[in-house]
């Protein structure tokens, strides 16, 4: 993903400016893009006003990188469980790794990424292709992991990747949503054995 300002920054500037990012995404996620102004992320980062339009010419380019931050953060985890996904029991450990993450937050917070796209998607005066290539990219992580599944015989030949990746992206995306409603672990860990379940039927006999 492409930065969001063309100034060079020195090593400091960049601390300063993922500083920045970082504690914007905390609130964003938090309480909703919407409600968190300029003013809010200044204060709890100690930056003047002057500073933050040092690192971005408007709130919007301050989105956006919440936004790639956001993703990069999600699929650098995603892509180290599921680069080396072979087999049906590789699935059960990103699922496992998954309800762990989210029971070690203390609180189920659900997918920052799913927050924030529930929120900012699908507005045509504010498009953000950041939310809908990081989807694209976890998605296709999934494909590839089930059709290494596939072209080693753990799944039957005739099935179709793409279409069990989108089915268990969507599992997981509704869980975490429900378990982040309900905080119960349950809701997250129902839909994700559904989704093992439905793929172990696929397992080539």
């Amino acid at each position: 993903m492409t930065d969001t300002t063309a100034r060079p920054l020195t090593a400091k500037g960049k601390r300063t400016r993922d500083l920045i990012v970082a504690a914007a995404a905390e609130l964003m996620v938090e309480r909703g893009a919407a409600a968190v102004s300029i003013d809010d992320v200044c204060g709890v980062t100690h930056t003047s006003k002057s500073q933050m339009y040092h690192y971005f010419a408007s709130r919007d380019q301050l989105v956006t990188a919440v936004l790639e931050y956001v993703g990069d953060g999600i699929l650098a985890f995603q892509s180290s469980l599921l680069r080396g996904m072979e087999t049906l029991g590789d699935v059960e450990r990103w699922a496992d790794a998954i309800v762990a993450s989210q029971r070690s937050n203390k609180a189920f917070s659900g997918c920052p990424l799913g927050t924030l796209a529930s929120e900012l998607s699908g507005d045509p005066q504010h498009p953000q292709p950041q939310i809908e290539e990081a989807f694209a990219t976890w998605r296709q992580l999934l494909e590839e992991g089930l059709g290494r599944m596939a072209a080693n015989g753990q799944l039957k030949a005739d099935v179709n990747p793409h279409h069990l990746a989108v089915a268990t992206l969507a599992a997981l995306q509704g869980g975490l949503l429900m378990a982040k409603a309900t905080q119960d672990e349950s809701s997250l860990r129902i839909p994700l054995d559904a989704a093992i379940d439905y793929l172990r039927h696929q397992v080539a006999g």
